[in-house]
């Protein structure tokens, strides 16, 4: 078995060239950010066009390809009612409408589970499972998953005592919170896999059971877990 994933892409293309490398894959995760690129190097069109062919990638390999939320997409999302960083006024409409239909036909979910890797934007707390109702000794990511299809008012920016308008919070959603507050309050017996917090390098954090892969606007790195190893 081998599971490659790619950090946040906000309109790069860069993950054609990982899939020509990785031909053998057995699952292919995007960790979600498809727009609003931090850079300001990819217009709103790229984005939207990358988006489309990642789409097209996931419809070509249904069983294969696992497409993940992040907070800079579920912005746009029609009941979503909020606006982050980068929000792209001018293009809301557009991106919501190549957007909103493919969570509508469920090709994209909320976070994945392999063995003892959890793969989701930004990682899972005990704290959010508890305030939203996910049953912490159950099936974690087809609650998650299910919950983000009938509430997805429980994703939203859930501010915590740390008072954090960067979504330093163990009370945030798994497309918001950041790795300092995920390591204290992670859940257990799993290795969480996250974008949405950029690094220079895929990071490995073994004692946290913490792995960080935004990194595909700084070193091009990816990962690549096969036969349960990260390599």
């Amino acid at each position: 078995m081998k599971i490659v994933a790619v950090g946040d892409t906000h309109g790069r293309s860069k993950w054609k060239e990982i899939i020509d490398k990785e031909k053998d894959f057995d699952k292919f995760i995007f960790i979600g950010d498809y727009f609003d690129a931090k850079d300001g190097g990819y217009s709103a069109n790229r984005q939207i066009e990358n988006f489309k062919e990642i789409v097209e990638f996931k419809r070509s390999n249904p069983d294969k390809v696992v497409m993940l939320l992040g907070n800079h997409d579920f912005h746009y999302l029609t009941n979503a009612n909020e606006e982050y960083s980068s929000f792209q006024w001018s293009y809301r409409k557009d991106i919501n409408e190549v957007l909103q239909p493919i969570v509508d036909e469920g090709l994209i979910q909320m976070c994945y589970q392999d063995g003892k890797y959890f793969f989701s934007h930004a990682g899972i707390t005990k704290t959010w499972c508890n305030n939203s109702g996910v049953d912490l000794d159950g099936n974690i990511q087809d609650e998650i998953n299910k919950l983000f299809k009938t509430d997805i008012s429980k994703f939203r920016f859930t501010m915590g005592d740390n008072g954090s308008y960067g979504g330093n919070d163990i009370t945030q959603p798994p497309i918001w919170v950041r790795p300092q507050s995920l390591v204290k309050d992670m859940v257990d017996n799993v290795i969480c896999i996250v974008g949405h917090t950029q690094v220079r390098e895929l990071t490995y954090m073994k004692e946290e059971n913490l792995i960080l892969i935004d990194c595909l606007g700084t070193s091009d790195d990816y990962l690549v877990i096969e036969d349960g190893e990260v390599k």
